[in-house]
């Protein structure tokens, strides 16, 4: 007997178990109000258990909900705050590309009005000292650049280049001293040279005292020099002096063209020819439009005569 149980210890314990749980299920549905003072002991005792329990997993489900969420959302910050910098940087791109549109149409307007033809370089160099001032540009002799030509700008005259190499060239600028330009004041027709200063500036001279010459005045190339076009502009006149001895009066000139802020020039050959007027109407070639039927080989039925209408 004592083997038989030993043998089938697990079967006999299991079918006992089975057997109080049926019994205990069975009188708790024929009597469900019954007092159960096991369970409510256990219940109370457990109890406070079970409260610290869920009260942990609700914050450490809450602290790891956190931490995804600021994972995503540090995520998502860096990839916005890419996306900005990109924004701006292309913003940045398409002013610089604007504003570098503006220049260029100028200079272009400004081609279109010298007597000859014109090279456009860009500004790679300034070089301003007590005793010269001077730009270096990107283009030189094998762009057909030479000294002596004139340097332009859409503003005004700039200088003139003093030094080239296959592939640069140094202007010598309108404000430095040992420039000199044939100039007219466009209101009196006064004749004169603009030279430089050396206080970054330019001054009038060999204006006899007695001109008329007044703050204000514009003054423009006169094209007598053989080297700038006549009617470029120069600059305004910004102070007017009579020494109480002396021939000649003595003017400040301020430069159309300010040479620290240039970034392009044209470069055209030496010439005393005369500025064309300015364009109104743009050229035919650059009127966009349907074209032209009868040039692309289209012809219509011949226009029949107007007849006069019977009174």
């Amino acid at each position: 007997m004592l083997e038989f149980i030993r043998r089938n210890r697990v079967l006999l314990s299991s079918t006992a178990f089975l057997l109080c749980s049926l019994g205990l299920l069975s009188v708790n549905a024929r009597h469900p109000g019954r007092v159960d003072p096991l369970g409510r002991a256990f219940l109370e005792l457990m109890s406070p258990f079970q409260r610290v329990a869920s009260v942990t997993g609700d914050h450490v489900s809450g602290i790891w909900r956190g931490y995804v969420h600021l994972i995503g959302v540090e995520r998502e910050n860096g990839e916005m705050r890419a996306r900005v910098h990109d924004l701006e940087r292309r913003a940045t791109a398409s002013r610089e590309l604007e504003l570098m549109n503006r220049r260029l149409k100028r200079l272009l307007a400004l081609q279109r009005r010298l007597p000859t033809w014109a090279v456009a370089a860009e500004v790679t160099g300034r070089d301003a000292s007590a005793w010269f001032e001077s730009l270096t540009l990107d283009k030189g002799e094998t762009d057909g650049v030479k000294t002596g030509m004139p340097v332009l700008a859409a503003e005004g005259v700039v200088g003139v280049i003093s030094s080239t190499s296959p592939h640069a060239a140094r202007v010598l600028l309108l404000t430095d001293p040992n420039s000199g330009v044939d100039v007219l004041i466009q209101r009196t027709r006064v004749r004169g040279i603009v030279s430089g200063q050396l206080n970054q500036g330019a001054i009038l001279k060999y204006v006899k005292r007695g001109e008329d010459v007044q703050v204000g005045d514009h003054i423009v190339t006169s094209g007598l020099d053989g080297i700038f076009p006549k009617g470029m502009t120069v600059g305004r006149v910004t102070r007017v002096s009579k020494k109480d001895s002396g021939l000649f009066l003595n003017a400040e000139v301020t430069p159309a063209a300010n040479a620290s802020r240039l970034e392009e020039v044209l470069v055209a050959p030496a010439s005393g020819g005369e500025l064309k007027p300015m364009m109104i109407q743009p050229p035919r070639e650059l009127v966009t439009g349907p074209p032209d039927p009868a040039a692309l080989g289209v012809f219509g039925p011949p226009l029949e005569p107007l007849r006069e209408r019977p009174r």
